[in-house]
């Protein structure tokens, strides 16, 4: 699939023209892309301090601010769309890369964030996609990779096939891959319990099925161990 790169550049300026958001999605010579603009400033203090919180309680570090804040080099178009490239050559669901600028890449569009779609699924629903995911991030860990954001903000459903996007974050290249992995599967487990739709009692049922899902495709004793000893609850 080629695109005419002029063009789709354009098309892309419009849309991002519209607002000051970081992402759009458009339609250009009858596709669906979305547009990502470089990021205005370094992620934000909150951000920075939840991160820095969670590794510390996964692995004992305690990283200086400087090193998760979102540097030159990482909040570049190049090394997200890099990091895409490379997952996609490994044989991992992402959105494919169609243009890549120094302000903005261009991604073929994959489907609407599980984090929206969910407020809309009805429970039976969302017990049977919500496994299914964690079964498939199992799976990603097991050959691997990491996330680095592995929230359902960052999972997208398109004809019952997901995707994986936003790869901004850096800290799996100096952290331990099980450190970095655990991180990932606590993310995906706390986002999911501040889903408008699932309350604490729904919680407390799902998230050890959803632990259960995850181990059965990546049994790896050193994330149980790291989950383990960080959050006793997951036991």
């Amino acid at each position: 699939m080629s695109e005419n790169p002029v063009s789709l550049e354009s098309a892309a300026r419009a849309a991002l023209a519209t607002d000051s958001s970081r992402t759009h999605v458009f339609e250009h010579d009858g596709r669906r892309y979305v547009v990502k603009r470089l990021a205005a400033r370094s992620r934000r203090l909150i951000q920075t301090l939840f991160m820095r919180w969670l590794v510390k309680r996964l692995s004992g570090q305690r990283l200086p601010l400087e090193t998760l804040a979102l540097s030159g080099a990482t909040s570049s178009m190049d090394f997200e769309a890099t990091r895409l490239n490379d997952l996609a050559a490994a044989g991992i669901r992402v959105p494919r890369v169609a243009l890549v600028t120094p302000e903005f890449f261009v991604l073929e569009y994959c489907g609407a964030v599980v984090q929206v779609q969910l407020k809309r699924w009805t429970p039976e629903t969302w017990r049977s996609e919500l496994p299914r995911l964690a079964t498939e991030l199992g799976e990603f860990h097991r050959a691997g990779h990491w996330h680095g954001g592995a929230q359902i903000k960052n999972i997208t459903l398109q004809d019952g096939v997901s995707y994986r996007i936003d790869f901004e974050e850096n800290f799996g290249e100096i952290l331990p891959l099980p450190i970095t992995q655990a991180a990932d599967l606590v993310l995906f487990l706390n986002s999911i319990s501040l889903t408008g739709p699932i309350d604490e009692s729904e919680s407390r049922r799902l998230l050890p099925k959803l632990i259960d899902h995850y181990f059965a495709a990546n049994p790896n004793p050193e994330i149980r161990n790291v989950i383990r000893n960080a959050i006793p609850r997951l036991k």
